[in-house]
C-alpha cells in the first residue's frame, strides 16, 4: 500500500526499515504528542533563527556580484570581511545579550575606550602623558576595567529594576565624557598614540595585528586542493540530505550502488577535464557530462539506500498550482528579459541613484525573486499531493532556472553573466531537477530516525566545513599562472581568524552548555527561569561582562591595527551591533537567536560598503540599504519565527 492510498497509513504503520523506537515515536506522535511529530529537513531548516540572515547575506552577495566589476573578488571578499571581524565581535557578544533579554549601549563608545586605555597605558611618559606599561602588564589591567564596566552596568540593572537600555544610556555618555576629558587633561590633543611605544610592542604585534598577503603565497596545488575538498562537500551536503529526507530500504539495491560509483567516477574525470582543457565546445561536452554524472551519482545513492514508491501516482495539478506556477515562471522569464534588453546598452552609464548595471541586477533579481516565491509556493502545496506532482512542479523550478540562465547568457556584455552566472544556473537548473525525479520515486520519511539524523547531521557538518575549507585554499593562495596574469594583490589578518574562533565559541556555549541554557531561559521568561533554579541575575550580569570582554578585545584589535585612536572613537558603533544581531536572526525581545546569527549579520551590513564602492554607485547612499535590509530583516524574521511556532504548534 502507498502513503497516498490511505491517510492513515502513516499512523497505522511502522516506517520501513525503522527501529522500534521509530515505531514508538511515531505511535506517540500520532497519539497526539506535537514534540515528537516529525519534520522534515527543510522545515527544521527554515525555522532556524539564522536562515533569514543567511538568506539575505546571499542575495546581497549575489546583487553586488552582478552589479560590480570586482565585487566577489579575492581584494574585496577580504576588504569586506575584515571590516565584518571587528563588527561581528561585538555583533555576536551583543546577539548574546540580546538573547538574555537585555541591550547594552555602551558597547559601541567602549571598543573606543578600552582602546584608549590601552594605548595610555603603554605610552611612554613624558610632556604628554602616558604611563610606560609594557603589553603584558597593560593588556591584562586593561581587561580588569572592561570586566568591572561590564560588571557595573549588569548590577545597576539588577539592583535598580531599570531598563537595561537606561542605565547603559548612561555608561554610553559617561564614557564618551572619559575620553574627550582624560585624552585633553592627560594628551592635550583628542588623539592618543601610539601602540607601537611599548617594549614589548614586536611580540604581540602578530598575535593581534598579523597580516597574510595572498600574493605572496604561491601554490601550485591550489586548484586541485580547492576543486576536489569544494565539490566533495557539495556532494556531502547533497547526500546528507538525502539521508534526512528519504526513507531507508530494508534491503539496499547493490544496482544503485554501481550507478553511483560510475557517477561519481564520471564527475571526478569530467572536473580534471575541464581544469585541463580550455575550448568552448570541449567545455560544452564536459559540461553535458558532469550533468549525466550528477545525475547518475544522486539516483544511485538514493536507489541504493532508500525505499522505491510503488505507486507514484498521477499529476494533479490545482487551481492553485496552475496559478502559480504560470505566473512564476512567466515572471522569471520576464526579468531575465529585461535583463537583456538593458544589457544591449553600457552598462557603466549612471542612471541615478545606480548604474545602469545597477537597475538591470535590481529589476532581474526583483522579477527572478517574485517567480522563484511563486513555483516555490507551488511546490509547498504540492507536498501534500502525489509523488508525480512533486516531480512535475519541481521540474518547472528546474526549468525557469535554465532559462534565467540561458537568457543572461545571449548577447550579454558582462563577463559574470556570459560565463560564471551561466555555470552556476545551470549546475543549480541540474540538481533540483535530478531532486525533483528522485522525490518523486522515492519514499519521503514521515517519523523520526536517530540513526538517521544522527548520520544526516555529521554528514551536512561534514560538508559545509569541506566547502569552507576549499573556499580557503582557493582565497588564501595563489598560482604563478595568476601572478604572471598580474591579478590584483589581496591582504587579510589575523582580525578575521579573531572573529571565526570567536563565533565557534559563543556558538559551542549557547548550544552544548548550562550557561547557554540560562541565557535562552531568562532572555525567554526571567521569573520563570529563577523558579527552576537559574541564577537570572547572575547570567545577565555575566553576559554584560562578556559584552565588555568584546569591547575590550575589539579595541586591542583596533589599537594595534591603526596605531592610534581619537576620542570619539566607537561612539554610534553601538546600533550597528545592534542592528547585525537583528538582521541575523535575534529578537528584540529576547530568548530567541544565535551567535552564528549576529556574525552573518555582521556580513551582511559589512558587504554593502564595499559593494557600493565597487559598483561605483555614490556611497551617501549606503544609510539607505541598511535601512532597507533591517526592515526587510524584521519582516523575515517574524514570519519565519511564526512559522517556527505554527511547526510546533
Amino acid at each position: 500500500m502507498n502513503e497516498y492510498d490511505s491517510p492513515d497509513t502513516a499512523t497505522e504503520a511502522a516506517p520501513i526499515g525503522g527501529t522500534s523506537t521509530d515505531t514508538a515515536v511515531a505511535a506517540s506522535a500520532a497519539g497526539g504528542d506535537e514534540r515528537l511529530a516529525y519534520r522534515s529537513v527543510f522545515q527544521r531548516l527554515f525555522v532556524r533563527p539564522e536562515v533569514g540572515g543567511l538568506i539575505g547575506a546571499a542575495g546581497i552577495w549575489i546583487f553586488f556580484w552582478a552589479a560590480s566589476g570586482t565585487f566577489g573578488t579575492v581584494g574585496q571578499t577580504f576588504t569586506w570581511l575584515d571590516t565584518a571581524a571587528t563588527l561581528g565581535i561585538m555583533a555576536v557578544a551583543v546577539s548574546m545579550l540580546m538573547i538574555g533579554g537585555e541591550f547594552d549601549l555602551s558597547s559601541g563608545a567602549m571598543t573606543g575606550a578600552m582602546g584608549m586605555l590601552i594605548i595610555y597605558l603603554v605610552k611612554e611618559t613624558g610632556e604628554l602623558g602616558g604611563l610606560g606599561f609594557p603589553m603584558l602588564i597593560a593588556i591584562p589591567l586593561s581587561l580588569v576595567v572592561a570586566l568591572c564596566i561590564g560588571y557595573l552596568n549588569g548590577f545597576m540593572v539588577e539592583r535598580t529594576g531599570q531598563p537595561s537600555f537606561i542605565i547603559t544610556l548612561g555608561t554610553f555618555f559617561a564614557l564618551i565624557g572619559l575620553k574627550l576629558g582624560l585624552s585633553k587633561r592627560f594628551v592635550g590633543q583628542i588623539q592618543i598614540g601610539r601602540t607601537d611605544e611599548a617594549s614589548d610592542f614586536d611580540f604581540f604585534r602578530p598575535i593581534f595585528a598579523a597580516e597574510w598577503a595572498r600574493n605572496d603565497h604561491p601554490f601550485e596545488l591550489r586548484d586541485f586542493f580547492y576543486i576536489s575538498i569544494f565539490a566533495a562537500g557539495i556532494i556531502i551536503v547533497l547526500l546528507a540530505v538525502c539521508e534526512l529526507w528519504f526513507q531507508r530500504a530494508d534491503e539496499r539495491n547493490p544496482i544503485g550502488l554501481i550507478e553511483f560509483i560510475v557517477g561519481l567516477g564520471l564527475g571526478i574525470a569530467a572536473a580534471i577535464a575541464l581544469h585541463l582543457t580550455d575550448g568552448v565546445g570541449v567545455n560544452a561536452a564536459i559540461a553535458v557530462v558532469m550533468a549525466v554524472s550528477v545525475f547518475l551519482g544522486m539516483h544511485g545513492w538514493v536507489r541504493w539506500r532508500y525505499e522505491p514508491i510503488e505507486n507514484r501516482g498521477s499529476v494533479a495539478l490545482d487551481e492553485r498550482m496552475r496559478k502559480f506556477l504560470g505566473l512564476g515562471f512567466g515572471l522569471v522569464v520576464l526579468g531575465a528579459v529585461i535583463a537583456v534588453l538593458i544589457d544591449s546598452s553600457s552598462t557603466h552609464e549612471f542612471f541615478f541613484p545606480f548604474t545602469t548595471q545597477g537597475i538591470r541586477v535590481i529589476l532581474l533579481l526583483a522579477f527572478g525573486t517574485a517567480g522563484m516565491t511563486l513555483i516555490a509556493m507551488a511546490s509547498q502545496a504540492a507536498l501534500s499531493s502525489t509523488p508525480a506532482t512533486k516531480g512535475v512542479v519541481t521540474s518547472v523550478l528546474a526549468l525557469a532556472i535554465a532559462v534565467v540562465a540561458a537568457l543572461t547568457f545571449i548577447d550579454s556584455e558582462a563577463a559574470k553573466f556570459r560565463a560564471s552566472l551561466f555555470s552556476v544556473l545551470l549546475f543549480g537548473a541540474v540538481i533540483v531537477f535530478v531532486w525533483g525525479f528522485v522525490v518523486s520515486r522515492f519514499v519521503e520519511r514521515r517519523v523520526k530516525s536517530a540513526s538517521a539524523d544522527h548520520l544526516g547531521g555529521r554528514m551536512l557538518i561534514l560538508g559545509i566545513v569541506s566547502i569552507f575549507i576549499g573556499l580557503a585554499f582557493r582565497m588564501l593562495f595563489i598560482t604563478e599562472a595568476e601572478l604572471l596574469a598580474e591579478v590584483p594583490p589581496a591582504k587579510t589578518s589575523i582580525r578575521l581568524f579573531w572573529f571565526v574562533a570567536f563565533t565557534a565559541t559563543m556558538m559551542w556555549i549557547l548550544a552544548r552548555t548550562r550557561f547557554g541554557s540560562w541565557t535562552f531561559a531568562v532572555g525567554g521568561n526571567k521569573e520563570a527561569a529563577r523558579q527552576v533554579g537559574v541564577p537570572a541575575a547572575r547570567t545577565k550580569t555575566q553576559l554584560f561582562m562578556l559584552v565588555s570582554v568584546a569591547a575590550w578585545f575589539v579595541g586591542l584589535l583596533v589599537a594595534f591595527r591603526i596605531n592610534s585612536i581619537q576620542s570619539n572613537a566607537g561612539d554610534g558603533q553601538e546600533f550597528f551591533f545592534i542592528i547585525a544581531a537583528v538582521v541575523g536572526g535575534t529578537l528584540l525581545t529576547g530568548g530567541y537567536g544565535t551567535a552564528f546569527g549576529g556574525a552573518i549579520g555582521a556580513c551582511i551590513m559589512s558587504m554593502p560598503l564595499a559593494g557600493i564602492s565597487a559598483a561605483r554607485w555614490n556611497t551617501d547612499w549606503r544609510f539607505l540599504i541598511i535601512g532597507v535590509i533591517l526592515l526587510l530583516a524584521v519582516v523575515s524574521n517574524k514570519y519565519l519565527r511564526n512559522r517556527a511556532e505554527a511547526i510546533h504548534r
